[in-house]
């Protein structure tokens, strides 16, 4: 049978191909055969580049081409290597022959062909291909869904952050809240698992068949391997394992994988509370023309994407939990059971995106039933008894709660029924009145305020230049926090004495209270860029970084910085480019970049 989207025996591949086509050229065997081949054709260029190995000379014309064969790797590429793994039955060193006789055909290249896989085993080859894989799969295709579903719930939650909903405990009524605070508990929760998710390492290694540079030493004994190996490993945006045996253990794979399930977690409990709050009425679901809701109830409007989105999530769970406790576990120095597991990364990943894009597209169909929601509320007279107890404690009344147990436990409560018993109660005749006055619909406690808190409803960003001599103390007040406490940056290095020469830049919230830092020194470097946690993805960033060129511009400095890895793509989508190899500043990794011309 010929394979077609139809015929593929994964949805993955058949069904739900269209919603996991950005990870084809990432995670299939494509995907990995090309990753290989940049390490294979990377290493050679290294090694080219170490002064101690003098027989090996590559040009920059050499280097370009030699790259190329990875740039430039296509699917008839990657059949040239399938056909010779056909002859070896060992896939790393059919990438090998490949990339020797692509070199070999580049003038002056072909006396240097045995230097392709030096000192390697092939997990040297394959860890790093892995890493470079999930990096780039997080970077390009998993975290921008995360965020753009994060988005879409943060804006169906501001409009509501004020619209009273009954609360449910244990299933039962209870002390109200709003749409809008719920919601924002998803976008917190969601918010820092991804903040995890985005900070956890991505190892590799480069150190031979069994981790000790066995080979390396021999051949060259004056390298320091561990140091070039490190510098290899850094320089590909990786971060370096020192200690393996002959594999890289995959520790941080678990990692990575425990860190997405917390935020699919976090969804698949959203996803079953709105579907919840669907069936209760306090949501409907925008009607799609042409859409078939049952095929035999015409009325009906399925939660489907709910619960399609949670039925992959229950999938990719499944393949994450099994990659994080296959992968940490490895016979002696190595045993071959993870190959065929890390083929299956991919899977948990497209589960993932089909999981979100399903749940982002069920939240656009979401629309509140206010008058529901009020119904509901008027129904529930009786969680004011919280309210009138924690009142006749404050007055001094005896045993309030006990009196209200009595008087209010297991029954329905209506505004008549209130009101009298209201009437029973020994009260001072204020705070009965104040008690009179109250609603369920009225009693939300700070549920708006804490919602808006979390949510940065309604605020307005200002960014403006200030300088250091009066604004030292505001500005600190955001550096602090981040650099300080967050990075664990030492205080001696955060004050570098470099502030009162400095321009800066604050970046402060509708009721003035800063939210953001940038500065620019007299040498043209930005840096300082800070943003509070609760203020981050809201372009809080950019705007700083805006106001910190726009006043290099009117003074003609050539502005550079120097970036957090962890942070290069934001910079990157701002217009810079990478202009250094990564080096430790305050024991974090960063990048020089420039402004692109």
């Amino acid at each position: 049978m010929t394979f077609a989207p139809l015929t593929a025996i994964s949805p993955l591949d058949g069904r739900y191909r269209r919603r996991v086509e950005e990870l084809a050229s990432m995670t299939s065997e494509f995907g990995l055969m090309r990753y290989r081949v940049r390490v294979e054709v990377e290493w050679f260029l290294f090694l080219a580049g170490l002064a101690e190995i003098v027989d090996l000379n590559v040009a920059p014309p050499q280097a370009a081409a030699a790259q190329a064969i990875w740039r430039d790797f296509t699917v008839a590429d990657a059949d040239a290597i399938r056909r010779l793994e056909a002859k070896t039955n060992h896939d790393v060193k059919a990438v090998e022959y490949f990339v020797k006789d692509a070199l070999g055909r580049i003038d002056g290249l072909a006396a240097h062909v045995e230097f392709v896989h030096f000192g390697c085993t092939s997990e040297d080859v394959n860890n790093i291909a892995y890493a470079l894989m999930l990096a780039e799969a997080r970077a390009t295709a998993l975290m921008p869904a995360m965020h753009s579903l994060i988005d879409a719930l943060r804006d169906l939650a501001v409009p509501l952050v004020d619209v009273p909903m009954l609360s449910r405990t244990h299933g039962q009524a209870a002390s109200p809240t709003t749409v809008g605070k719920e919601l924002a508990n998803v976008v917190v929760r969601l918010e820092r698992a991804l903040r995890q998710f985005d900070k956890a390492e991505i190892l590799a290694k480069m150190n031979g068949a069994v981790g000790n540079y066995n080979a390396h030493a021999v051949a060259f004994p004056h390298i320091d391997w561990p140091a070039r190996s490190r510098d290899f490993v850094t320089g590909l945006g990786l971060a370096f394992n020192s200690t393996t045996t002959q594999i890289e253990p995959h520790d941080y794979i678990a990692e990575i994988g425990h860190c997405l399930m917390r935020f699919n977690q976090v969804l698949l409990d959203f996803d079953r509370d709105i579907w919840g709050y669907i069936s209760l009425g306090y949501f409907r679901q925008r009607k799609v023309e042409g859409e078939t809701g049952s095929s035999t109830m015409p009325h009906k409007v399925n939660p489907i994407d709910f619960e399609n989105s949670e039925g992959n999530l229950g999938l990719a769970n499944a393949v994450l939990a099994h990659l994080a406790e296959k992968l940490a576990v490895s016979r002696w120095q190595r045993d071959l059971s993870d190959s065929t597991a890390l083929r299956n990364v991919g899977t948990a990943f497209g589960h993932c995106l089909i999981a979100y894009s399903s749940a982002k597209r069920g939240i656009a169909k979401l629309e509140p039933d206010r008058s529901r929601l009020a119904a509901d509320l008027d129904g529930a007279w009786e969680v004011l008894a919280e309210a009138v107890q924690t009142v006749m404690r404050s007055v001094g009344s005896i045993e309030p709660y006990e009196q209200l147990k009595r008087l209010t436990r297991g029954q329905r409560i209506d505004e008549r029924v209130y009101q009298d018993l209201l009437e029973q109660l020994d009260l001072p005749a204020a705070a009965r009145r104040k008690l009179a006055l109250l609603t369920p619909a009225a009693y939300t406690g700070l549920a708006a305020r804490l919602a808006q808190d979390a949510l940065g409803a309604g605020s307005e960003v200002t960014v403006a230049e200030v300088p250091w001599a009066t604004h030292a103390e505001p500005l600190l007040r955001v550096r602090r926090p981040v650099f300080i406490d967050e990075q664990g940056v030492s205080e001696a290095e955060e004050l570098d004495g470099e502030d009162a020469s400095a321009q800066h830049f604050l970046a402060t919230d509708e009721h003035g209270r800063p939210i953001g830092t940038a500065r620019l020194l007299p040498t043209g470097q930005i840096g300082r860029m800070a943003v509070l946690p609760a203020w981050r993805r809201r372009d809080v960033g950019a705007r700083l970084l805006a106001c910190a060129l726009e006043a290099a511009e009117r003074r003609g400095l050539e502005v550079f910085l120097h970036a957090q890895v962890d942070a290069q793509g934001f910079y990157e989508r701002n217009g810079f480019v990478a202009a250094g190899d990564v080096f430790l500043e305050a024991d974090i990794e960063h990048r020089r970049m420039t402004l692109r011309k």
